[in-house]
């Protein structure tokens, strides 16, 4: 009966140790601000839209702002199927998801014609 309660016990320390290893390297990423290192894991945790597979990739960030330009790789990605499930609203022939939440500021837009993607995010409380 003891050994199968230390069993028990060592059993959820480790879940425990490996979910709080995950939740921190989760808030790591999402308090990343930079290109190099989780650019795309960062911007789609705070925009909650997802980054497909991309032909190419421009970052800048300066001063607690970063934009991101993305070119989707149409031929793997199918445009009007990754438009509907990230929520964006057509706007003049673009189409953009924005909020303004405690932690950022974002604004993503995407040009269906020549499948690039530009996300524009301000860091808050910085």
């Amino acid at each position: 009966m003891k050994k199968a309660l230390i069993g028990i016990t060592l059993v959820v320390v480790l879940f425990g140790i490996l979910y709080g290893g995950l939740h921190l390297f989760g808030w790591h990423i999402y308090n990343t601000q930079s290109c190099q290192r989780f650019n795309i894991d960062n911007i789609e945790l705070r925009t909650g839209v997802n980054i497909p597979e991309v032909t190419t990739t421009d970052c800048e960030c300066k001063d607690n702002k970063k934009i991101s330009k993305f070119v989707i790789d149409t031929d793997k990605v199918d445009v009007d199927d990754y438009i509907s499930k990230n929520d964006f609203t057509l706007v003049d022939d673009l189409y953009i998801k924005e909020n303004d939440n405690k932690n950022s500021t974002y604004k993503v837009v995407f040009n269906k014609k020549t499948a690039e993607l530009i996300v524009n995010l301000t860091y808050k409380h910085n």
